[in-house]
């Protein structure tokens, strides 16, 4: 499929997300951002390296930090987040408590050349961030198969279903990425929003099940709006700047 040149809105959005996130790279060296989506049930490795910090973005500010070997980590407390300067090459568990909500990590020396700069974690409860998986607590009438299929690059987009949520006004679009080239492809450098009316939607995340896709592999992934009826929205692919655009068949919850 020939690329799709991005629109000058999505460019700007994509600007106004790098300006979001300028204010902390005084403390981190340039490198991928990576994206975590928690419900605090599950604990997620940080990879460092000596004399590179790390920022944990989390949207609110921390109240408490549990280290469990501190001694050999530097930690800040920021407005939204905190950083993490590793003093040795010690492995430990990190636990964030903020707002009732509790976030599980595991800081362990990087081994394979994953080095974790700048980590977006965003906040979805248990049963929002998985709910095919909770068939109980969701109806038949808000799953709508999609099925649709395009390329962008190398990589095959399919979306499955998507899922609304009437009590708290949350849809979830659920889809695949294959990686149909022999080399890895890292998720951080695919880029996907929903628009409507061309205009970037508010309240929207999205997730992938592995920071990366190995040759011919397969991974899956999510995006979740808050509030928005999707009814004529779109959903935009991009990757080494190429893109691709689903239309949405949405409706209200």
């Amino acid at each position: 499929m020939l690329p799709l040149l991005r629109s000058q809105t999505v460019q700007n959005s994509f600007y106004l997300m790098i300006l979001l996130f300028s204010s902390f790279t005084q403390a981190s060296t340039p490198g991928d951002k990576r994206t975590i989506l928690t419900s605090g049930d599950k604990v997620y490795p940080i990879y460092y390296q000596l004399g590179q910090s790390a920022v944990l973005y989390l949207g609110l500010k921390p109240e408490t930090v549990i280290c469990g070997n501190k001694n050999y980590f530097n930690i800040e407390k920021l407005k939204e987040g905190l950083t993490i300067q590793p003093l040795a090459n010690i492995s430990t568990n990190l636990t964030v408590l903020s707002q009732d909500r509790r976030y599980l990590f595991y800081l362990t020396p990087s081994k394979n050349g994953q080095i974790d700069t700048f980590i977006d974690v965003k906040w979805i409860p248990e049963a929002e961030q998985r709910p095919i998986a909770r068939s109980g607590l969701i109806t038949k009438e808000s799953i709508r198969e999609l099925g649709q299929k395009l390329n962008v690059g190398v990589l095959e987009i399919q979306l499955k279903k998507m899922v609304s949520l009437s009590i708290t006004k949350r849809s979830i679009v659920e889809f695949t990425i294959k990686n149909n080239s022999t080399g890895v492809v890292k998720t951080s450098g695919i880029e996907l929003m929903v628009t409507k009316a061309n205009r970037p939607v508010e309240h929207q995340v999205y997730a992938f099940d592995s920071d990366i896709i190995k040759g011919h592999g397969m991974i899956q992934g999510r995006v979740i709006v808050t509030g928005v009826d999707l009814g004529g929205a779109s959903l935009l692919f991009s990757y080494q700047g190429k893109s691709t655009k689903f239309l949405l068949r949405g409706g209200k919850y």
